[in-house]
């Protein structure tokens, strides 16, 4: 084991074409070794269920336009590649996640694993029509309607046609220019979405509340699954027992051992099983746990009567998730190394599921946290925990006079749209130092394209975090080639 670990996270998607080739896995492995890099971590399970090795259990990932051979294993080619160097390869698995595009078992297969999802449709009513606006706060596609706020953005460029809404009823349509979103919402859409959007002069806003799968919810990226299925878990820890039975990885790295949000999982399953953990029905399910409301055009969520039972049950069913994954793991190679990979924003992961921290720490203060809730951290089952500090400002002293500004670049699951005291690369370092106590080496993650043309910067946040932790991870390798920044990760890693 190095002692100082400096890991590069290799996406499956964005570096497909590198890993179809022999001579380029060849080529950035040897420009990770020179620039100081101990492990490659093979993202070998991306979002859509299908997997980068070659499976008995699981479909080989394949790219639209793109084509590997039949024999070519990525996965034993890099082992292949980084022994040859001395370094480590880690298999990242995105767990609970089985599909992405309309393709994967939750979508195909297997659609009673995904995961349920509470939120609010909202609908145009517009004369004798309920017709779904599918997103919110996100741009639509072709034929979609999308409900957008100036939460999203300040100003809207028409290409379409924009429904202008004021309280609830759609006031005026625009099909070119500019909108302003401070002074009115709007419906928007492309193609036959303009189209009906073109006479809804009058129409009112609809918001319902409804349970889900979560394929059936256009706002959902990935089609997470129920982490609390016994069949689910057994799945998943299969294709990580298959991979560490079969591939001399040095590795398990796991990804998305979590909720899609907090408004997952209210299937019938889940809460038979909650139900069961209380001793009791739940007399009003679910607004007993999660309240739902549309005011002002702004989705509204408020904890319930339960809410704190719900988070301790849903964090402590993730921790056992883990023990069992590890358990089955080491049985089968006692040397292997057992990881995970979690946001850094600590007072705001609870609504996932997880609690990344030492069982030891007790979490006064957080008004989300029952007595207990200490119980289901687990820190202590890990070799390791690579958390993501995935903000564009380095320093605490960087965030003056940006308290009240929103997010750059990306908003992480679980991470709200507004700034906190600690959104910084140092703040995210000391908070997670402090909740897991020591109890296992914590290596701090980067977000390369928050620094795109701010080298000198990239460079200060890499310091921060191997001041600051046990180590370093650097996603993605995409960014490195694309910026050519293996000069700049050598120049800091060498002074460690």
């Amino acid at each position: 084991m190095p002692d100082r670990r400096v890991l590069l996270w290799v996406d499956a998607s964005a570096n497909y074409d590198k890993l179809g080739s022999r001579a380029e896995i060849r080529r950035f492995v040897g420009k990770a070794r020179q620039s100081g890099v101990t492990t490659l971590v093979l993202d070998v399970k991306p979002v859509d269920g299908s997997v980068l090795y070659r499976s008995r259990i699981a479909p080989f990932y394949e790219k639209a336009g793109h084509e590997f051979r039949q024999i070519h294993d990525p996965l034993a080619m890099l082992i292949a590649e980084a022994r040859g160097y001395g370094m480590e390869v880690h298999a990242s698995f995105n767990v609970f996640c089985e599909g992405a595009s309309g393709r994967g078992l939750a979508y195909q297969e297997e659609n009673d694993w995904a995961t349920h999802m509470y939120d609010l449709a909202l609908y145009l009513e517009l004369d004798d029509r309920s017709i779904e606006i599918e997103r919110y706060n996100q741009m639509p596609k072709d034929g979609q309607l999308a409900y957008i706020t100036s939460d999203l953005m300040d100003v809207l460029k028409v290409k379409g046609a924009a429904a202008l809404v004021k309280d609830g009823v759609v006031v005026e349509v625009v099909t070119s220019g500019e909108v302003s979103l401070k002074e009115t919402d709007v419906v928007y859409g492309f193609g036959s979405a303009a189209e009906i959007l073109q006479g809804s002069v009058g129409a009112k806003i609809k918001a319902e509340k409804e349970i889900r799968p979560i394929t059936k919810w256009a706002n959902a990226p990935h089609a997470f699954v129920n982490p609390l299925l016994p069949k689910v878990q057994a799945y998943e820890i299969a294709l990580m027992e298959e991979v560490a039975s079969h591939y001399q990885v040095d590795g398990i790295v796991l990804d998305r051992v979590r909720y899609h949000n907090g408004q997952c999982d209210f299937s019938d399953n889940t809460r038979m099983l909650f139900e069961k953990y209380l001793g009791r029905e739940v007399a009003n399910w679910p607004e007993d746990i999660i309240k739902l409301s549309f005011e002002n055009g702004r989705k509204k969520v408020e904890d319930g009567p339960l809410a704190k039972e719900w988070y301790y049950f849903r964090a402590k069913g993730i921790k056992d998730f883990f023990i069992t994954a590890r358990d089955r793991i080491k049985s089968l190679r006692p040397d292997i190394v057992f990881g995970d990979y979690a946001g850094s924003w600590y007072p705001e992961y609870y609504a996932l599921g997880v609690n990344w921290a030492s069982e030891e720490y007790v979490p006064t203060g957080y008004d989300w946290a029952k007595p207990g809730y200490e119980a289901t951290g687990y820190a202590e089952v890990l070799d390791y925990l690579t958390t993501g500090n995935y903000y564009e400002d380095v320093y605490l002293a960087d965030l003056e006079g940006k308290i009240k500004a929103k997010v750059g670049m990306r908003t992480e699951a679980g991470q709200s749209l507004e700034y906190k005291p600690w959104y910084s690369v140092e703040g995210a370092c000391d908070i997670v130092n402090e909740k897991v106590l020591g109890k296992t080496p914590v290596y701090g993650g980067l977000y390369l394209l928050q620094y795109q043309n701010k080298p000198e910067v990239f460079k200060e946040a890499m310091k921060v975090c191997l001041t600051k932790s046990d180590g370093l991870m650097l996603f993605d390798l995409v960014y490195v080639d694309m910026y050519d920044w293996w000069d700049e990760i050598y120049e800091v890693v060498s002074q460690f």
